[in-house]
């Protein structure tokens, strides 16, 4: 995949409480999709620079969606990248479910003069969705890579709910990826 000076790939929560068989995530929802997204996000990581990516990871408090319901937090297993990556890198950390919410994130876009937005990773009914919401309202061109956007095997549904949505709303669904 070859990126265009004014496009990034963004790559969103690949932390071991939605990757790992042991997170919070997989103990309430088989993960057998999401692992295969793992791989192929790994694949493709490798052949782009790495100033063409970001990782965006989450920076939850305990409890943050509601009572027992605490995920990504620091210093926690679960918060853990789990996903290759080089040390130079870009990381970014974000609080709520858009990655909108980081400050980092919106100055990353701004100072690389950032058009096009290439969205991947987990899971697709919060923090896929709520960042190409908030990407669109910004003017950003959106394109969601179907084939590296994934959820829970006993929600499929809400995948598609969702890409139907954010194309309905002027996203652009990528579906021609080809990892071979």
């Amino acid at each position: 995949m070859k990126l265009a000076k004014e496009e990034l790939l963004v790559i969103i929560d690949p932390q071991k409480d939605f990757t790992d068989s042991e997170g919070y995530y997989a103990k309430r929802h088989p993960i057998k999709h999401i692992q295969q997204v793992k791989a192929k996000i790994n694949h493709l990581t490798k052949s782009l620079d790495e100033n063409k990516f970001v990782i965006i990871f989450s920076n939850y408090q305990k409890e943050q969606f509601g009572i027992g319901t605490s995920m990504c937090i620091k210093g926690t297993k679960g918060h853990e990248i789990d996903i290759d990556f080089d040390h130079s890198s870009i990381l970014i950390s974000k609080t709520q479910h858009s990655s909108f919410s980081s400050e980092d994130f919106k100055n990353f876009l701004k100072k690389n003069q950032i058009r096009r937005i290439l969205l991947c990773g987990f899971l697709a009914e919060y923090c896929i969705r709520q960042t190409a919401i908030d990407a669109l309202r910004e003017d950003y061109e959106v394109v969601l890579l179907k084939e590296l956007i994934q959820t829970g095997d006993d929600v499929q549904d809400r995948k598609q709910e969702v890409l139907l949505d954010l194309e309905n709303r002027g996203a652009v669904i990528n579906n021609n990826l080809n990892f071979d």
